[in-house]
């Protein structure tokens, strides 16, 4: 194999490297993307969440309230 053979080899291989890591490097712009769309999308469910959250609390004081002690304080029927 002739030095010139071994060069052209060399070329047609680097050239190959540079479009994988030029492929590479916009996959990764890719997720990088999909990434920030993901935290955003998060943060939301989570202000979300925590509405959601302080809504029960607020309905389940609600709800206790108005339920007669009584209620509660029934005692299980004889066996």
């Amino acid at each position: 194999m002739s030095s010139d053979e071994r060069m052209d080899r060399m070329e047609v291989r680097m050239d190959r490297m540079e479009n994988d890591i030029a492929t590479l490097k916009h996959d990764v712009a890719d997720l990088m993307r999909g990434q920030a769309e993901i935290k955003s999308t998060l943060s939301l469910m989570s202000n979300l969440l925590a509405r959601i959250d302080g809504r029960m609390d607020e309905q389940r004081a609600t709800i206790n309230a108005l339920i007669p002690v009584r209620i509660a304080a029934v005692p299980p029927a004889a066996a």
